[in-house]
């Protein structure tokens, strides 16, 4: 005579295959959330440097070798090696190239000595080239 009591070989394996297919789907759910959060931290970063290289460039951007002349500032423009360690940071073994973009005056602008600066902080994150700026205004000290 058979026992009803416990579970079958068939009823086993088939248990398992659901529960290993759920497992798997739920490790890739947060393999994908951990690099989702990575890029979001590295983007941080980017725009973290960013803000803090245009008040830098605010409070003194001789350091960086910019003058209120329009036109795109980076690590080509240093002949020192302090200004061009401004233009490109290390941070988590990753690369962040700082570009400084002064752009055109207005009139207005001109009346009060402030010149418009973009600061664009660019970085590779999974073979991707990625980017990311701010805006802001340089008192002229000219």
């Amino acid at each position: 005579m058979l026992s009803e009591k416990g579970f079958s070989l068939i009823e086993v394996l088939l248990s398992l295959t659901i529960l290993s297919v759920s497992v798997i789907g739920i490790s890739q759910f947060y393999n994908q959330a951990n690099q989702i959060s990575s890029g979001n931290n590295n983007k941080l970063v980017a725009t973290n440097l960013a803000r803090m290289t245009l008040e830098r460039v605010q409070h003194d951007y001789s350091s960086f070798d910019i003058s209120s002349a329009v036109g795109t500032y980076k690590k080509t423009v240093c002949e020192t090696t302090e200004c061009q360690n401004l233009y490109e940071v290390t941070i988590n073994n990753i690369p962040y190239n700082v570009e400084i973009d002064v752009q055109r005056q207005s009139a207005n602008e001109l009346l009060v000595k402030l010149f418009p600066v973009k600061v664009t902080i660019k970085y590779e994150m999974n073979n991707k080239m990625r980017t990311t700026a701010v805006e802001g205004y340089v008192k002229n000290a000219d």
